[in-house]
């Protein structure tokens, strides 16, 4: 785990992130990883002093795969709220099979036909037990502009494209916003033609002209650490990350 900004800390491995915010004793994750990563998790609080029994909230930037890995794990284990935006909430009920008004522009298949090597990424989410993640059985559904009752007190930033309720968080305070797939640093479907801020392709985006137009929001809002789902952290104005990812090849 490391320290990326005053009491939040990443978690993951080189393809997925998610993130620990503390306030006093209580923590909140920012997305939930894989399945795989709980290990990975009880290591890292065991580092601060803490424990899964101190999460208190889970908050989704959407409903896929490769971050609700652990929703359902740390509601039952640890009793956690799961927190995620109205229009996501019914995905994370057949988190295997998305909504018909919530699938992929692009299919999977074709893709991988075209650039095989981009396999390493559907062959690590299937080793990191992606395929197996429960469904979550009860979320607190939240709305734009909602500044959430849970540790760190995140702002909701609707980011739509990636998903119908993508969202980011901004926690002003710190000058930091959790962009989950909405701006990534690394898309692991291009190698190392996708580094860089950039949104997902539509291999796993829904509506990629949306989420183009959604960076706007991004770039309004005072920020200058951008913590992604996918890639390092980006420090700078977050308008700067936008610019840049608004004419990055997806």
């Amino acid at each position: 785990m490391t320290k990326v900004a005053s009491d939040v800390y990443r978690v993951g491995d080189d393809m997925v992130s998610f993130y620990v915010l503390a306030e006093g004793a209580d923590l909140t994750l920012v997305d939930a990883g894989l399945p795989a990563h709980y290990g990975r998790l009880t290591a890292a609080l065991e580092g601060i002093g803490r424990s899964v029994r101190d999460v208190r909230a889970v908050v989704l930037t959407h409903a896929h795969l490769d971050h609700v890995g652990l929703a359902e794990r740390l509601r039952r284990e640890a009793g956690a709220t799961v927190w995620v935006h109205a229009l996501d909430e019914q995905a994370l009920t057949t988190p295997l099979r998305p909504p018909a008004d919530a699938k992929p522009e692009a299919g999977l298949g074709r893709y991988l036909l075209r650039h095989p090597t981009a396999l390493r990424v559907p062959l690590h989410l299937a080793r990191s037990g992606a395929f197996r993640t429960p469904a979550v059985t009860s979320a607190r559904p939240f709305d734009d502009g909602m500044t959430l009752d849970v540790p760190g007190r995140p702002r909701v930033i609707a980011v739509p494209g990636h998903t119908p309720g993508s969202v980011a968080f901004h926690l002003p305070a710190q000058a930091a916003v959790f962009t989950g797939d909405a701006l990534v640093t690394h898309d692991g479907l291009l190698g190392l033609t996708g580094t860089g801020p950039q949104i997902i392709g539509p291999v796993f985006t829904h509506d990629t002209t949306q989420a183009r137009t959604s960076l706007e929001e991004l770039a309004s809002l005072d920020a200058d650490l951008v913590l992604p789902g996918h890639g390092d952290p980006l420090r700078g104005a977050v308008a700067d990350a936008v610019a840049l990812a608004r004419h990055a090849p997806c």
